[in-house]
């Protein structure tokens, strides 16, 4: 492996100090930032160590400009007090600036390192820093009085005729002089230096990105394997979307015939076709009966398909929801009668007009009312209250990526159900809402459906951009609230 620095015989002055030379190769193709090569803070300890031997500041940069150490020995107080004045200042700024971003000498197409000498007479050494043929940054070895200066410049005083020329003899007091062999000398102990921090890091980073060569395969093959995935997942979709086209196709064939069934039995039922007799009448209610309950069905399967290709119809407008609410709640009373359940409704007075498809809000409370009434024993007790309610959507309250900034207060038409039926298991809760889904699957399980009402009323409460919400207690009955968003 070659240096990163190089070495060589003792030149006769800093700038003509060997040109580092650029590493060949690469380190899988990938450039190298100088502070993953060292371990900054004991890089600063190391050019702590020189700067306290030899009394002279070291500064060390990226080849962005960053600052990785500054150690300044002896020029503190002196620099400070040009500092002070506005000319001296701005020839520091602009030395300063050089230093930090002037280009480098090019010999042979490798940078080289270079003196710069200050208006005050003291001098730096700047030293580029190469890996693999990139400048890394630069060491700043500086600032120090040249051993051949008779002393601070005359070039101070005509910057700035303010500067006391007492105290600036006294304040430069402290600044190292060294000749140039020994600046070279010191120069060339700090590049060995730098060589074995470099070298040492290069191993670890080129061990590291062994292993992350070995991990992006890896992570490569995982990805196309996940791309065939997502690929079965898009096909999946699609059959699923020619699923629900053909459910909605065939339901929608199927209701024509039905509704034929359902028409010709109500006729028989009244006598059109001629007197029945008890049993015949029997017998033709329950063909009526189960028609509607089959048409039910169908319908019910007919909006989920509906609403899962993206065909769901929303028929808006603007309507008073208490007669809505009325009218579901006598479709259920039948139903809660046979079973002696108690319906208690609370509509709250003068309801602001809510502007939805009137169909499918009857629909959703018929569907509750319809669960709460199946899932509650006999003789227990269910409460329909419909009023109004501000706040913040639920949804954007407990999504932990929300600022409470985005939490604004808006209206909603409330709808909630409550019973004192079976209850949910807490796990079963975030199911319920799916198509199909029973929380008692069992070929055995008490109460029958189909576990699409639940699933039609989350579709139709998505349509109209609302929310749904569920509190539930095993053994204590269930709570289910609609929010619909008010004009």
């Amino acid at each position: 492996m070659t240096n990163p620095i190089t070495t060589g015989p003792l030149p006769t002055s800093p700038a003509d100090l060997p040109a580092p030379r650029a590493v060949d190769g690469s380190i899988l193709d990938k450039r190298v930032a100088l502070i993953d090569l060292i371990e900054v803070e004991s890089f600063r300890e190391v050019m702590a160590s020189f700067a306290d031997l030899y009394r002279v500041g070291v500064k060390v940069f990226d080849a962005a400009g960053n600052k990785l150490v500054d150690i300044r020995v002896g020029n503190s107080q002196f620099c400070g007090y040009l500092w002070e004045f506005g000319g001296t200042r701005q020839a520091c700024t602009k030395i300063v600036t050089g230093l930090k971003n002037d280009a480098f000498d090019v010999d042979d197409g490798v940078e080289k390192s270079r003196v710069v000498d200050c208006f005050s007479g003291l001098r730096y050494v700047v030293v580029p820093i190469l890996y693999e043929g990139d400048l890394m940054g630069r060491l700043i070895f500086g600032p120090y009085m040249p051993h051949t200066s008779p002393g601070p410049s005359e070039e101070i005083y005509r910057i700035e005729p303010r500067v006391e020329r007492r105290q600036v003899d006294r304040l430069v007091e402290p600044v190292r002089r060294a000749p140039d062999d020994l600046v070279t000398k010191i120069l060339l102990q700090m590049q060995k230096m730098v060589e074995v921090l470099v070298h040492t890091s290069f191993k670890q980073i080129l061990t590291s990105q062994l292993h992350i060569e070995s991990v992006t395969s890896t992570y490569a093959e995982l990805q196309e394997k996940s791309t065939r995935l997502q690929e079965q997942n898009e096909r999946l979709k699609e059959l699923d979307k020619l699923k629900s086209n053909f459910l909605a196709t065939v339901s929608h064939e199927l209701r024509t015939p039905l509704t034929s069934v359902i028409g010709y039995s109500e006729m028989l039922l009244e006598g059109l076709a001629g007197s029945l007799n008890d049993e015949q009448r029997d017998y033709v209610k329950t063909i009526m009966d189960k028609g509607e309950s089959l048409l039910g069905l169908i319908t019910q399967i007919l909006d989920l398909s509906r609403a899962e290709s993206g065909n769901l119809r929303l028929h808006l407008s603007d309507f008073d929801p208490t007669p809505v609410a009325k009218a579901a709640t006598t479709s259920i009373v039948p139903q809660a009668t046979r079973k002696n359940i108690t319906l208690d409704v609370r509509i709250a007075p003068n309801l602001p007009f809510v502007r939805a498809d009137k169909e499918k809000v009857g629909q959703i409370i018929v569907n509750l009312l319809g669960n709460a009434v199946k899932f509650t024993p006999a003789g227990g007790r269910i409460t329909l209250e419909v009023d109004t309610w501000t706040g913040p959507r639920p949804s954007a309250v407990v999504d932990d990526t929300a600022s409470p900034f985005d939490l604004g207060e808006e209206t909603f038409l409330r709808i909630v159900v409550t019973d004192s039926g079976v209850g949910i298991p807490a796990d079963k809760l975030k199911a319920i809402f799916e198509r199909f889904f029973q929380v008692d699957n069992t070929s055995t399980r008490e109460f029958g459906g189909t576990g699409l009402g639940l699933s039609i009323v989350k579709s139709f409460v998505d349509g109209h951009r609302g929310e749904i919400l569920v509190e539930s207690v095993v053994g204590q009955g269930s709570r289910f609230t609609v929010l619909l968003p008010l004009p």
